[in-house]
């Protein structure tokens, strides 16, 4: 008997001891599938960058209305008949196409805020501009700057109308097209843009008359405080295809009631391609004596991304100063210094060529 529950205890032992070995094995086989299908688990390599997730931009707009005081219009400085002039292998002066009036009116501000010109960087702290800004507080009248079709009217968050969506904000786009006589040899149509509208007051299919209310000033879309943001688009709506308003706005009046006008740089390489030229200096010159009247500091367009007049091709342009005689100095293949004049109405355009000037 001794015997037997001997063996038996044996056997249960044994068949125990079997079953703990299977159970072992058991575990160790699920062990070893979780850790291929873990192996098997897409992962980041250690240079990739986790997507995160965004938000659509938001408008950010207050209503504002106009008051019942009639408003004076925005006006067309009248120019003086161009007379030819001789150039020079450095500078030559000719008639503009300020064909433009000024979107804000005359009592208002109606000036182009200097900070941050066309094709400008504010000294690499913001994105190159594609327009102008005229700095005024929400809800000031944005005026039509010539006659045309109102093409565009409401937004851009759905439809980018530059490299991103909700840029512009609310916005009004008139479709421009001027005479043979007005714009000799110029691509057709002309666009003008409106930026950052608090209100549109204009729709798609409208016509508009220059000076008729298109939208109120404000900071829709990528706006940094209020103001109108403005473009002037050539040949086709696109961002870019921008040009510099400065040289389409009609001048301003200097003291003695005579139109401003303007300067350009036409500044190539070897290869005639537009150099970057980071700081201009333009000094007015009192020509009786050499003196400095006054000092301008601007900053050459940025990047391709903008372009220069189909006429000057110019690298950088500053409108609105008064007739008389300029330094220009700048560095380009070292420093560079010219004397010339401006008269009223007229844009006196500069030309570096480093291919000659070498």
């Amino acid at each position: 008997m001794t015997f037997r529950r001997t063996t038996d205890d044996g056997r249960r032992r044994a068949v125990s001891s079997q079953r703990g070995a299977i159970c072992f094995w058991l575990l160790i086989f699920v062990l070893a599938l979780s850790a291929c299908a873990a192996n098997n688990v897409e992962r980041p390599t250690p240079d990739a960058k986790t997507p995160v997730a965004t938000q659509p931009a938001t408008l950010n707009i207050q209503s504002s209305t106009l008051t019942s005081t009639p408003l004076p219009s925005a006006t067309v400085t009248k120019l003086p008949s161009p007379t030819p002039l001789p150039c020079t292998t450095e500078f030559c002066i000719q008639a503009g196409h300020f064909i433009l009036q000024r979107p804000i009116a005359a009592d208002l501000v109606d000036v182009i805020d200097p900070t941050y010109r066309y094709g400008n960087t504010a000294n690499a702290l913001r994105k190159t501009h594609h327009g102008v800004e005229f700095v005024n507080p929400q809800g000031t009248p944005v005026l039509a700057a010539a006659d045309g079709l109102v093409i565009i009217a409401g937004n851009d968050y759905q439809d980018p109308l530059a490299d991103f969506p909700a840029f512009y904000g609310n916005l009004v786009v008139i479709e421009h097209t001027f005479t043979s006589d007005q714009l000799p040899g110029y691509q057709m149509p002309v666009y003008t843009l409106y930026g950052h509208l608090s209100e549109v007051r204009a729709e798609a299919g409208q016509h508009v008359s220059a000076g008729d209310v298109v939208g109120l000033v404000g900071f829709t879309g990528a706006a940094i405080g209020e103001h109108l943001h403005f473009e002037v688009r050539q040949g086709e709506n696109h961002y870019r295809a921008t040009r510099n308003p400065e040289l389409w706005l009609s001048p301003h009046l200097d003291e003695s009631e005579q139109p401003t006008g303007a300067i350009a740089g036409h500044i190539v390489d070897e290869y005639g391609n537009s150099i970057y030229i980071p700081t201009i200096t333009i000094e007015q010159i009192d020509p009786t004596n050499g003196a400095t009247l006054a000092v301008y500091y601007l900053e050459g367009y940025a990047d391709w991304t903008v372009n220069g007049d189909d006429e000057w091709g110019e690298a950088f342009a500053l409108g609105d100063i008064p007739a008389g005689r300029y330094r220009v100095s700048f560095v380009a293949r070292g420093l560079q210094n010219y004397e010339i004049e401006v008269l009223p109405g007229m844009v006196t355009v500069i030309t570096f060529d480093a291919g000659k000037n070498n």
